[in-house]
């Protein structure tokens, strides 16, 4: 038990020593239309306004040190790109490019140094968007495609299977290969509403299913990429949990606006703190995740939505003291990590 003890001990000291030193946490801030930046070497925050009128953004990627942020029903993407280190007259390249009409814009993964995937839930199609000139393709999926993750050379789509916003049944994955025309594969989930995935250090697919309004019934799917079939399922994330984020430490954070963050113990594949015990910084729940290089967990806190939002910057797991508080935009919703050139 003691050398376990070590162990951890140790792993927490490595975190804390590895530089994050140009790193960036991008928050999309959904009422507003605006992208937060926040230094993770002294949490000081630029705010840049780009969405167009009707935008919604609610989600974004990251990727070096590109963010793309899927603009819901204005029907295109944004990209932030971030710019070197410099003085005088400083230029950043963004970009707003237009997606199918009507398609709507939700989940988003990023695929190399030019093309991302952006789920349509409008039109049941997933968008392959070259971010650099605007370029886009489309093809078929499931039913309300809501996000995408990409392991290996496939792309996963989340289809939440939702008619009028509402589950009408289980939620599914479409699979296909990314860069070969190939049939789409269907792999079934066991929860409702599916609406977000990520991809481990374990190289598993995680997704999480928000379950029915009201029914506190969210569940976790953990997906074989390889094998493309669901391999187990954790029953008791509560009431509409959210975005996930894999830390360093084996543990996958899930964010929760009533529970605050989750924790689920991936090697072992078992639920750690469930609603009750959820972390609630300064007693508030928690719409989105990101980790930087020290494994400082940066939780997402939208408020009410009337005000400027909070991240709350937090030490690694398990102790998550507080480090820091940095207000952002109004109705931030999740975050991610780029890096200055």
């Amino acid at each position: 038990m003691v050398g376990a003890l070590a162990l951890l001990a140790a792993c927490s000291d490595a975190l804390e020593q590895t530089s994050s030193a140009g790193q960036v946490i991008g928050i999309v801030n959904s009422v507003g239309r605006t992208l937060s930046l926040v230094s993770a070497s002294d949490f000081t925050v630029a705010t840049r306004a780009y969405a167009p009128a009707g935008a919604a953004p609610t989600t974004l990627a990251s990727r070096g040190h590109v963010f793309v942020v899927p603009l819901g029903p204005a029907n295109a993407a944004g990209v932030d790109v971030l710019a070197p280190p410099c003085s005088g007259t400083c230029v950043n390249t963004d970009y707003v490019w237009s997606l199918p009409s009507g398609s709507g814009a939700t989940g988003v993964a990023i695929q190399d140094d030019s093309i991302a995937w952006i789920a349509n839930p409008n039109l049941n199609t997933v968008t392959r968007l070259n971010y650099l000139t605007g370029d886009t393709a489309s093809r078929g999926v499931g039913v309300s495609p809501e996000a995408v993750a990409i392991a290996g050379s496939r792309v996963f789509v989340v289809n939440g299977n939702l008619v009028n916003g509402a589950p009408a049944g289980p939620s599914w994955l479409s699979s296909f290969d990314c860069c070969r025309a190939t049939p789409i594969d269907s792999i079934p989930l066991t929860g409702v509403s599916a609406r977000f995935a990520v991809v481990g250090d374990d190289s598993l697919l995680y997704v999480i299913a928000s379950g029915h309004v009201g029914k506190a019934d969210g569940k976790l799917s953990i997906v074989d990429p390889r094998l493309r079939t669901e391999i187990a399922v954790l029953n008791g994330l509560g009431e509409s949990p959210g975005a996930a984020v894999f830390h360093p430490s084996g543990r996958l954070l899930v964010a929760s606006l009533t529970e605050g963050i989750l924790e689920v113990y991936t090697p072992t594949k078992t639920l750690a703190r469930g609603p009750g015990s959820g972390v609630k910084p300064d007693g508030d729940g928690v719409s989105g995740l990101a980790i930087d290089l020290r494994g400082h967990v940066y939780a997402v806190d939208p408020g009410l939505c009337q005000a400027a939002g909070t991240v709350h910057v937090l030490a690694p797991p398990p102790d998550y003291g507080q480090i820091r508080r940095v207000g952002v935009g109004v109705c931030p919703a999740t975050a991610a990590v780029a890096a200055t050139p």
